[in-house]
């Protein structure tokens, strides 16, 4: 059998425990509900799992977080969904990269790739983190094809 693993509740935490009960928000709710389970009642993580009715696994991540990063953990964590979009000045500031002889930046080659705009984007500090897809959706909703610019030589 493995070790047994238990949320190391603290006594400051356990009042702000039951406060978020009170949230309005689901997700919220059942953290705190293992995490309570867990740390307080002392119940293992199968008995938890049915009460719940989260994957075990998924109640030990949601422990270890706990334990590592505290309430922050269970209020701050990434929710499910779409990720944000990048907003419209940084989308024409990738168009105009794009109109931009990449030899007039210094580089030695002549036109740019999506994956060499994805380089310079993020050596540039333009975005912190992008995907050459997205680069790729960004300039297909510019109408902008990479093959068809041609940049005026000096």
């Amino acid at each position: 059998m493995g070790k047994l693993l238990f949320a190391n509740v603290k006594k400051q935490d356990i009042e702000k425990l039951f406060e978020f009960l009170q949230s309005e928000k689901e997700y919220i709710k059942k953290r705190v509900h293992l995490i309570i389970l867990s740390g307080i009642h002392k119940y293992r993580v199968n008995e938890i799992s049915r009460i719940v009715k989260i994957h075990p696994n998924h109640l030990r991540k949601w422990i270890h977080r706990y334990n590592k990063y505290g309430l922050k953990a269970i209020l701050e964590a990434p929710e499910r969904g779409k990720r944000k979009s990048f907003g419209e000045k940084i989308k024409e500031n990738i168009i105009k990269i794009v109109y931009i002889p990449p030899r007039k930046l210094g580089f030695l080659f002549s036109s740019w790739t999506l994956y060499k705009l994805k380089k310079f984007l993020e050596e540039k500090k333009i975005v912190n983190k992008i995907s050459h897809e997205t680069i790729r959706k960004i300039l297909k909703e510019a109408n902008i094809n990479l093959k068809k610019i041609v940049y005026e030589e000096k």
